[in-house]
């Protein structure tokens, strides 16, 4: 693995640029990117009877592990948290960063409209929000809001990743996910 993007980066500066947090604010849709793991759906059941946004729209067509795409397993704990079915939205195609965002946008087009929306609130992995924010940002209209509302996950996150080697691993492959993504032209 190539480390020319973090070399020489201090712990904090590599937390302070991957680990992004924004206070939620009220918002048009709660975007969940797809995932293993249940603090995704936890997050955004949260931010929904918080009254934050009225919909979740829910991406990831992954279904490797379980054999269930994993917007399909986040919509079914969502609703088991008490968001009612009818204010989730799911895609069960896309299986990485960019593909999320594409399907994304067009559900966000279709659905809703780009003129009625002002607002996102993201929710993925800690590690993973400086990827998310910038590849949205990328596709979306000027003007649209993105805040960083990470998962609650306690095995990695801004406090404690560079203390595992699970952690390490996953932010060295975070790095590389974003360093890639820059050269490919995708933030």
């Amino acid at each position: 693995m190539d480390q020319r993007l973090y070399e020489g980066m201090s712990l904090r500066e590599v937390t302070e640029f991957l680990f992004l947090e924004d206070t939620p604010q009220p918002a048009d849709l709660i975007l969940v990117f797809g995932g293993k793991h249940n603090e995704r759906a936890e997050k955004a059941a949260e931010l929904y009877h918080q009254g934050l946004a009225p919909r979740v729209l829910i991406v990831g067509g992954d279904a490797r592990a379980t054999q269930v795409p994993e917007a399909e397993a986040l919509r079914q704990h969502c609703v088991a948290l008490g968001v009612p079915d009818e204010a989730i939205w799911t895609e069960t195609r896309s299986v990485r960063t960019l593909e999320h965002v594409l399907a994304a946008t067009r559900i966000i087009a279709e659905r809703l409209g780009w003129d009625r929306v002002r607002r996102i609130l993201c929710v993925s992995a800690p590690a993973h929000m400086r990827r998310v924010k910038q590849v949205l940002t990328r596709h979306i209209p000027e003007g649209v809001e993105v805040l960083c509302c990470p998962d609650r996950r306690e095995d990695v996150n801004r406090d404690n990743w560079w203390t595992t080697e699970k952690g390490r691993r996953e932010v060295l492959r975070e790095l590389e996910k974003v360093r890639t993504y820059a050269l490919q032209g995708e933030l």
